[in-house]
């Protein structure tokens, strides 16, 4: 049975609202549970990225492959995760996706 039965309006901004939206959905949570996480001090957790965990999959396998790999595979793997995630850096840097969306980071 649901325990919270008790309301609070805080009035913000359109662009706040957006923030606060934007930031929920990174973590995750619907607006309510970020809001109630953030306002009791509780630890967010950012969801990775979906192209940050491609690149981490090509890193373990980098590892399981390496020594059946010649030296110029391996530089070629890890030359393309390099300019994967200096797209994703540099994307975020400029500034985050306004709607969350980041499916085109890091191809």
């Amino acid at each position: 049975m649901r325990n919270r039965t008790i309301g609070i309006n805080v009035r913000v901004s359109e662009s706040e609202k957006k923030k606060l939206k934007r930031n929920a959905k990174k973590s995750g949570l619907n607006l309510s549970a970020y809001l109630r996480k953030s306002g009791l001090k509780q630890e967010i957790y950012a969801i990775p990225d979906e192209n940050i965990y491609k690149i981490y999959t090509g890193i373990v396998e980098l590892k399981n492959e390496f020594p059946y790999m010649n030296d110029e595979e391996i530089k070629e793997k890890i030359t393309k995760m390099q300019s994967d995630f200096l797209n994703i850096y540099n994307y975020k840097k400029d500034g985050d996706d306004v709607d969350g969306n980041n499916e085109n980071m890091g191809n």
